[in-house]
């Protein structure tokens, strides 16, 4: 009970710090809705593999994987310099700037984003025949494309939301509207048809209704201003955006390089199998996610401002809350991974399938030990760095992938996601200590260590009060 006591005074201390308050407290309210919309999105694909088939969900995965790509190339990387400029016009009080940063973000993606859908819409018979050998692609990718021009809409509001530090609405939109909304028309259909293909026109109308929610939440908090002088130049915008487009374009490829070379070498079954390890996998990041969420507008600000202490300070403190909050969830995928994947059909509790999930979450722990690495190299104007990284990464990743899968199938994919994650978050952590001094590693032990030392001086001063009274 004493030690109970003394962590609850020691936490509420800690609370009475301005930073580390904001960012618990933000970041809870993150994790907690995320924490609703992960489930939500778990019932989806247990939903898709009980009652649409196991195929079917490899199938819907695979055609998601194409779309996710495309739909990161279509927002340009204008979604995370939206983020960054509304953060420090927002902190600024110049919402004037972040209107007009608004509204030159749109007429980059909305032309671009429309490209795209028509493109992907004519060009699916030519990858469903060529790269995947005729599987029945076809129908679902063109229902797809029709999701990239409202997904990618969505994906520069959420970040703009992100930088105005509306956490909660950011939240709902980024990872719990699309998600429970399918989920709920999935059931619904259920009632009618349990053909395959109204899973993908499910969760294109769920898209949509998220692009609605992301225009009302905008402009709720940022009301529409006519720009009558021009402050901030198209290219300015492009100067950042660009490197970040291919920092997340990067990032985004190797984590679907895996299913994307997957499903050319096995069964659509193993595909679902491999997907459903990942999703519940990514269970765990809904900590680091929601943290990140509120350092990354705190990091933009503090680098706009040139406060290298405060950068330091909230560093250390995303990077504590983020082992701490993320760990726990880790032990438990290790130690009895039968009870989060039996939902989800035999397919995924046969030894292998269980081995390929230990192996993702391996590689997760390294994510939880290096911090909030990319968001920092992204938000104080090292972008390029968090670029270069991500290409190492795809190369290794996809080097891996033909290396490995064709070899050991499901297996293969887990060790090259684990091994290309390993290089990008360590490479970029070891980047950002080397050049800036700045350590987003997390030690429990040195933090251990350090607690039993206070305790040790608190002990010792309380020993030497008592002989003084005692003297005395």
């Amino acid at each position: 009970m004493n030690m109970i006591r003394r962590l609850k005074k020691k936490f509420d201390k800690k609370l009475k710090d301005k930073d580390f308050s904001e960012i618990f407290k933000k970041g809870a309210t993150g994790f907690f809705i995320s924490l609703i919309g992960r489930p939500l999105g778990l019932i989806q694909v247990a939903i898709i593999t009980n009652f649409f088939g196991a195929d079917a969900n490899g199938v819907f995965r695979v055609c998601f994987s194409i779309f996710s790509l495309v739909v990161i190339f279509g927002r340009f990387g204008v979604d995370m310099a939206m983020s960054r400029f509304v953060a420090q016009y927002r902190k600024q009080g110049r919402y004037d700037l972040v209107n007009e940063v608004f509204q030159k973000s749109m007429r980059i993606v909305v032309p671009l984003a429309a490209f795209l859908s028509v493109a992907v819409y004519f060009l699916a018979p030519v990858i469903a025949h060529y790269i995947y050998h005729d599987k029945p692609y076809t129908v679902p990718i063109r229902i797809f494309s029709i999701g990239i021009f409202f997904s990618t809409i969505s994906g520069v509001l959420e970040e703009g939301l992100r930088g105005l530090k509306k956490i909660k609405e950011y939240s709902w939109i980024n990872n719990v509207s699309t998600q429970g909304i399918v989920s709920v028309l999935l059931l619904v259909c259920l009632l009618f048809t349990r053909d395959p293909m109204w899973v993908s026109i499910l969760y294109v109308i769920a898209l949509f209704i998220t692009w609605i929610f992301g225009v009302y939440y905008w402009f709720k908090f940022v009301p529409y201003q006519r720009i009558t002088t021009q402050q901030i130049e198209t290219k300015e915008i492009l100067h950042v955006s660009l490197p970040m487009l291919s920092a997340k374009y990067l990032t985004t490829l190797y984590t679907w390089v895996d299913t994307l070379i997957l499903a050319a070498f096995v069964i659509d079954t193993d595909v679902s199998t491999y997907n459903v390890a990942s999703r519940v996998t990514a269970f765990a990041t809904l900590p680091l996610i929601a943290i990140n969420n509120i350092s990354s507008s705190k990091f933009a600000e503090a680098y706009g401002e040139g406060d290298t202490k405060y950068l330091k300070k909230t560093v250390r403190i995303s990077s504590r809350l983020i082992f701490w909050t993320c760990m726990p969830i880790m032990l438990a995928f290790l130690l009895v991974p039968k009870l989060f994947l039996f939902i989800f059909g035999q397919e995924v509790l046969t030894e292998r399938a269980i081995l390929a999930f230990h192996i993702i979450n391996i590689g997760q722990i390294v994510n939880f030990m290096t911090g909030p690495v990319t968001v920092f190299l992204n938000m104080t104007g090292r972008q390029k760095v968090s670029q270069l990284y991500s290409a190492i990464t795809m190369v290794v990743s996809i080097a891996l992938c033909f290396l490995l899968i064709p070899e050991f199938g499901l297996l293969g994919a887990a060790i090259a996601t684990a091994a290309s994650r390993t290089v990008l978050n360590l490479g970029c952590a070891l980047h950002v200590y080397f050049t800036t001094g700045i350590s987003t590693f997390y030690n429990p032990v040195e933090d251990f260590k350090n607690f039993r030392e206070r305790r040790r001086k608190r002990s010792a001063r309380k020993d030497q009060l008592q002989e003084g009274g005692e003297n005395a």
